[in-house]
């Protein structure tokens, strides 16, 4: 998969441990780094992707912003 949105792929966030109603779930999948997902801030956090059909990933990029853990993952 080469795209950088993977809701247009059909992927879909189907659970999440916690989140912000300003910023959903969804913005995970959107491919914009102008939109995002907020959690609680508790730990762990986890979310889960579904596709709709066996997807090879060879590429995983996670930003994460202003946190203790995001500052190791820079």
């Amino acid at each position: 998969m080469t795209e950088s949105s993977l809701s247009s792929s059909g992927a879909k966030v189907v659970l999440v441990s916690s989140s912000d109603e300003n910023h959903p779930p969804e913005n995970i999948l959107d491919g914009s780094t102008k939109s995002f997902w907020i959690s609680t801030g508790m730990f762990p956090q986890e979310f889960i992707i579904r596709f709709p059909h066996a997807t090879k990933i060879s590429v995983l990029t996670i930003h994460s912003y202003n946190t203790a853990v995001g500052q190791m993952l820079h």
